[in-house]
């Protein structure tokens, strides 16, 4: 009888604990209910959705980049050249072209022939006739944002 009693006191604690033994299904504890759960989980929405992405970073941006990068530096940029000759100072902006393409002053019909490394810029008519040239000299060399400025700004 003090066993029986024993097994009945178990029972009632198992019960009152929701850990019910045998055939009954075990109680699901829930939490109370506090507050709107729709508004609990569009703010932890937003919350996720402000972070940054994953550190994992796809490659392409970087590749785009060094490609930008590699014809930045591969092919010439303009420069803005101030010449003169006879008292006559002037200025342009002169494109040393590519491989197959004859260089360029943007301003002006003529063709250059240039000679940078003597500061001389031979400015021709026609090129196939060398009597058409005429001889500036070159006074100063300015870089890619100065050209930049004058064609903007002109």
């Amino acid at each position: 009888m003090a066993n029986n009693l024993n097994k009945q006191k178990k029972q009632q604690k198992a019960q009152l604990l929701g850990q019910v033994k045998g055939k009954h299904k075990a109680r699901i504890k829930r939490t109370p209910h506090k507050g709107n759960l729709t508004f609990e989980k569009s703010a932890s929405e937003s919350t996720t959705q402000n972070l940054p992405p994953s550190s994992r970073k796809s490659p392409t941006k970087w590749i785009v980049l060094g490609v930008i990068m590699l014809i930045a530096l591969v092919f010439p940029k303009p420069k803005l050249i101030t010449y003169e000759k006879l008292g006559l100072v002037s200025q342009s902006v002169y494109w040393g072209g590519l491989p197959g393409i004859d260089p360029v002053l943007f301003d002006s019909n003529l063709h250059p022939r240039p000679a940078l490394e003597r500061d001389t810029l031979y400015l021709c008519a026609d090129l196939n006739n060398p009597d058409s040239c005429q001889k500036y000299q070159i006074i100063e060399q300015n870089g890619f944002i100065s050209a930049l400025k004058k064609l903007i700004l002109d």
